[in-house]
């Protein structure tokens, strides 16, 4: 029996680590004995382990994982013993390498031999719930079914890190099946996540409906006198809605909440195709969606705001109520989340981060709400998210404390002295001599007084 030590590094997660449990129910399954753990724990560092593996999520978050390789190395008779796979290792397996000495595993573990000669593919497996129980953390949702029908996508959205983790799109396994056996070793479970990247692309998707309404997840459908939900948690695409609107009728059938969907850019037919999901989910009794919305990729800020304002435009036309959740893109490149596209500036990306501190991430689907976080049009839209952090996120505090001279001395700018001053922002930010540096500006001393108050604060 070897001694294997999971270990999810303590970045924030939602949800629970798949690969993790799933690596937990085939270990246990050859008589294993398996411990799980978040983060550095010294009794567990002390213990020598057959094997231990740690995980990855975000590209940003490696420098955690490689953190926690470098904790636990001791803890192996080789490091070689020290499996290291996930999101972030698939999309950057040379950072890994190149700091740590560990085995990296790109990608699914669809193939037999993957975890040593042997061993047997666990993509299809069932996660091993009894896991999480061993730490003191929640995963959202609790108490659910994880599942995964299909592999990969049929778009190939430059943008988006699916083509490169899962390259060709296709059926993975059955839901019925993953939900018994879930049963079997696990118990019933509350909630449905179904954790696909574009479920709706499946050519049988009515089939898949059935059998989600045959498991006890019908519209309306209750368990101990509690709704059930059915969650598409990386949401449908409003494009193959549009195209086919028996797909909404359908989704209506089951216990889908909340409707997440995408409006990433701004389009001519991306508009269209919105709109028409939105009309067409509304007319099937859905009145609650999420929305992400993608920015600073190849949009403007001009293109965030229209977006928020058709939110608004359709919340009021259909009696709906869409929540919206920006997302800042991140090349996957990127270890350090401090992409600055070509048409934004550093100040408005962390102006709009300001916005979404006050507002917990979310952009409520009242308009008066818009209109007070993020402005009642493009002007005042773009003052906003060029104020002082503290201005932007105690709005009603510093409204006539500082905001009103900073608002004057700001709107004086011309457009191409606003522009030189944003830049001078930007550099500010990663200045290690910035006290020094704004010792000597001739320029912008009374503005930049309100972002770093006697050259003596950092941004706040």
């Amino acid at each position: 029996m070897a001694k294997i030590l999971l270990v999810e590094p303590k970045y924030r997660s939602k949800f629970p680590p798949l690969g993790l449990m799933k690596i937990a129910t085939y270990h246990r399954g050859i008589g294993d004995s398996v411990i799980f753990v978040r983060g550095n724990d010294k009794e567990i560092r002390e213990l020598l382990w057959d094997r231990i593996y740690i995980s990855s999520l975000f590209t940003w978050d490696l420098p955690k994982t490689v953190e926690s390789v470098r904790y636990y190395n001791g803890s192996v008779q080789s490091v070689k013993d020290i499996y290291v796979g996930g999101v972030g290792v698939t999309l950057l397996p040379e950072y890994i390498r190149d700091q740590v000495q560990c085995t990296v595993i790109e990608g699914l573990i669809d193939k037999p031999n993957m975890l040593g000669r042997g061993s047997r593919a666990i993509a299809k497996i069932i996660p091993d719930y009894d896991i999480l129980h061993a730490i003191d953390y929640e995963y959202s949702p609790e108490n659910a079914y994880f599942l995964k029908i299909t592999k990969g996508c049929v778009r190939s959205c430059k943008f988006c890190a699916v083509p490169k983790l899962e390259k060709e799109f296709g059926y993975l396994t059955d839901l019925t099946r993953q939900v018994k056996q879930t049963i079997k070793a696990h118990g019933e479970k509350q909630h449905m996540v179904i954790m696909d990247n574009n479920i709706l692309a499946i050519h049988d998707f009515d089939k898949r409906i059935a059998d989600i309404r045959a498991l006890g997840f019908e519209r309306g459908a209750k368990r101990n006198g509690r709704q059930r939900t059915v969650d598409f948690n990386q949401g449908i695409d409003a494009r193959l809605i549009a195209k086919n609107p028996s797909l909404a009728h359908a989704l209506g059938t089951i216990a889908m909440k909340p409707v997440r969907l995408a409006f990433d850019f701004l389009s001519p037919k991306m508009e269209r195709d919105y709109r028409k999901s939105i009309a067409l989910l509304s007319e099937q009794g859905f009145s609650s969606f999420t929305n992400y919305m993608l920015y600073n990729y190849n949009d403007t800020p001009e293109d965030f705001y229209r977006r928020l304002e058709i939110n608004t435009e359709l919340n009021n036309k259909h009696g709906v109520r869409i929540s919206g959740f920006p997302m800042r893109y991140i090349p996957i490149t990127d270890t350090q989340r401090g992409h600055v596209s070509p048409k934004w500036k550093w100040r408005w990306l962390r102006g709009i981060q300001c916005v979404l501190q006050a507002t917990r991430g979310v952009v409520s689907p009242n308009p008066a709400f818009i209109k007070a976080a993020f402005g009642r049009n493009e002007r005042e839209f773009f003052e906003i998210i060029s104020m002082p952090d503290r201005y932007i996120i105690y709005r009603k505090y510093y409204k006539n404390k500082g905001a009103s001279d900073w608002q004057r001395r700001f709107r004086r700018l011309s457009d191409s002295g606003r522009t030189e001053f944003l830049d001078l922002l930007a550099r500010l930010n990663k200045d290690r001599k910035r006290n020094q540096t704004i010792a000597k500006l001739k320029e912008h001393r009374a503005l930049i007084e309100h972002y770093y108050p006697s050259s003596k604060q950092t941004m706040n």
